[in-house]
């Protein structure tokens, strides 16, 4: 129940996050990714419906991997950064106790 909840707050905290600072997605070309796969230039240069079909959805694709990978190492940085501002406290260690907030990666 607690996970859930934590999951629930995690999501809402990353969806706002998201909204204000997206991941930065490679730069990604239609013709570079025409010709990797396999077309010739002729076809590259008509722009085909279906291609650039094709080419938004493995755009999205980047983007939805691009994206995990940017939460993930955000979210590893916020610990790190937690657990090196209690070893910097003139008091090391956890003053206190709360499974909500306490810093773990998940």
């Amino acid at each position: 129940m607690v996970k859930f909840g934590a999951l629930g707050g995690l999501a809402a905290v990353l969806s706002i996050f998201m909204a204000t600072a997206p991941a930065q997605a490679r730069n990604l070309y239609f013709d570079i990714w025409c010709v990797e796969q396999g077309h010739d230039q002729a076809r590259c240069d008509e722009r085909r419906p279906e291609d650039v079909a094709l080419f938004e959805e493995y755009w999205r694709g980047v983007e939805r991997y691009e994206e995990s990978y940017f939460v993930a190492r955000e979210d590893y940085k916020n610990f790190r950064d937690e657990l090196n501002e209690l070893d910097e406290a003139a008091t090391p260690g956890f003053r206190t106790y709360d499974p909500e907030r306490s810093p773990r990666p998940e």
